[in-house]
């Protein structure tokens, strides 16, 4: 995930594997058992830099905030301060990589995670440290939440009025939309990650987007763009530092994109950041190349991810409403 350079820091939650992989295949993971099926619920968020800050949620006992990260594959990333006695001791620290460089990941092991009423447990958390990110989201920063739990949802962000509601899929009654669908996006998730990425081009090249919460700006890679064709390759601007989750610090460059096309929509004169993503350990390609954050995902005011259809939709609303059940 990525954030704005104004606030002088940059994030990728969305981990691309451990260095050091076991000889053996490890056991599938732990995935969240869900303890109710309430059909709908909404929540309201403060908006800081472009990132969707849910507050004074509770994990295990504490109680924080969490940030809404399309970008994180993990149900949860939790700062590993608060949880320091809490962390297992039978699995050794992994070393794993995101956007940014190295980190050291711990498990925590999830007794309840409350998502306003809908209540989580049974599954691990990644844990490593987020205390140097507190001044920038200004709150009690607990961790990120992800892939693994949103998935059990259709995620509506009303920008315009700071709510996100969640509406259930496979429950036995679905709660009812009021909102229609408008335009667009198709997704697909990366296999064994859940990253939504639509496919687009730049130019008449093919390029894959990632679709992420958890970005405040558009994001190219550096090395992706030197592949374009001089005519639609961006010129970099006056680099600004960046730091990531795990400290690791990176120049990234503002430019602008003539023309992006993503899905079947196309974007004159797109902003973006160019920065150096860092490549799988596995040695696999990317499964993107650009990251579409806030100043795309909020150009409509009421947008939606739903995970059943994987679909980004631009909504409108059918009526005044009210908050879902489940409001605070």
């Amino acid at each position: 995930m990525a954030c704005s350079a104004s606030m002088c820091f940059y994030l990728l939650l969305a981990l691309l594997g451990p260095l050091h992989r076991p000889a053996t295949t490890p056991a599938p993971a732990p995935q969240p058992h869900r303890l109710e099926a309430t059909p709908a619920f909404t929540l309201p968020f403060k908006l800081v830099g472009g990132l969707v800050v849910l507050r004074d949620l509770r994990c295990n006992g504490q109680r924080g905030d969490f940030i809404l990260d399309t970008g994180s594959s993990a149900p949860l990333v939790v700062d590993s301060g608060p949880f320091a006695q809490q962390l297992s001791t039978t699995q050794p620290p992994q070393i794993a990589r995101g956007q940014t460089g190295r980190v050291v990941v711990q498990a925590l092991a999830v007794r309840e995670f409350a998502l306003g009423p809908a209540r989580f447990t049974g599954f691990a958390a990644q844990a490593f440290a987020l205390d140097h990110l507190r001044r920038y989201t200004g709150g009690p920063l607990l961790g990120f939440i992800g892939y693994g739990l949103l998935q059990h949802f259709e995620v509506v962000l009303d920008y315009a009025q700071r709510r996100v509601s969640f509406y259930s899929l496979r429950v036995p009654h679905p709660a009812r939309r009021p909102f229609t669908r408008r335009d667009s996006v198709a997704f697909t998730l990366v296999p064994g990650r859940g990253f939504p990425v639509a496919a687009g081009f730049i130019g008449q090249a093919p390029v894959r987007w990632l679709l992420d919460t958890g970005a405040a700006d558009n994001q190219l890679d550096t090395t992706f763009c030197r592949t374009l064709p001089l005519p639609d390759r961006p010129q970099p601007g006056a680099a600004e530092p960046s730091t990531g989750a795990d400290g690791h610090r990176q120049l990234v460059r503002r430019s602008m994109l003539r023309e992006a096309v993503v899905g079947e929509t196309s974007w004159q004169g797109m902003p973006v950041q160019l920065a150096a993503f860092a490549r799988p350990a596995n040695g696999q390609p990317l499964p993107y190349q650009g990251v579409l954050g806030f100043p795309y995902l909020s150009q409509d005011k009421l947008v939606s991810f739903h995970y059943g259809r994987q679909q980004f939709y631009a909504l409108v609303p059918t009526r005044t409403t009210a908050p879902a059940a489940g409001v605070r």
